[in-house]
């Protein structure tokens, strides 16, 4: 199985998110996760947008750095700063890991999960989930629609909706599934 794993930090101490990490992990039920690919983006400037990135091959063409993986990173990477819930300062130890959980016949994907993580201790304890919710195919048109009955009230606003709507929708395009 594959999955995405988003961490943010706040590597300026200013109480705003401003290093948004992506990690592209393999794991085998027989042996620890592999992070096969890593991409970061950090918003020097906290406007609430990237400027400077180290990209990679993180949309799996073949070509490492290209234009297509650096406006990739750059507008998922937006969409993460926007997201509420990652980036409040008294709960700087969340995550969201994103992955396929469902394929059709034709092996293309229909439900994405996002699983929501926190750490009461970092470096010590173990990442607890928190809540988990899935983007479907409803029309099988290839385009995934979040559940909005799976958020817990007052959770998630109508940016942070979007926001998470726009990361969905961008997931699919790193062809880690």
């Amino acid at each position: 199985m594959r999955y995405l794993k988003v961490v943010v930090k706040d590597q300026s101490s200013n109480a705003q998110t401003d290093t948004v990490s992506l990690f592209f992990i393999q794991r085998n039920p027989k042996l620890p996760d592999e992070v096969m690919r890593k991409a970061t983006a950090v918003d020097i400037t906290a406007d609430g947008l990237v400027d400077y990135q180290v990209t990679g091959d993180i949309d799996g063409n073949g070509i490492v750095s290209g234009q297509q993986d650096r406006e990739l990173l750059k507008d998922f990477a937006n969409s993460v700063l926007k997201l509420s819930w990652l980036s409040r300062p008294a709960m700087s130890n969340r995550s969201i890991n994103f992955y396929v959980s469902r394929f059709d016949k034709a092996t293309n994907p229909v439900e994405i999960r996002l699983d929501f993580y926190q750490s009461e201790k970092p470096m010590i304890g173990k990442n607890k989930l928190v809540m988990s919710v899935s983007a479907c195919d409803y029309t099988e048109r290839g385009v995934m629609r979040l559940d909005e009955e799976e958020f817990p009230d007052g959770l998630f606003d109508t940016v942070d909706r979007d926001a998470l709507q726009h990361m969905v929708k961008l997931y699919t395009k790193f062809n880690w599934c």
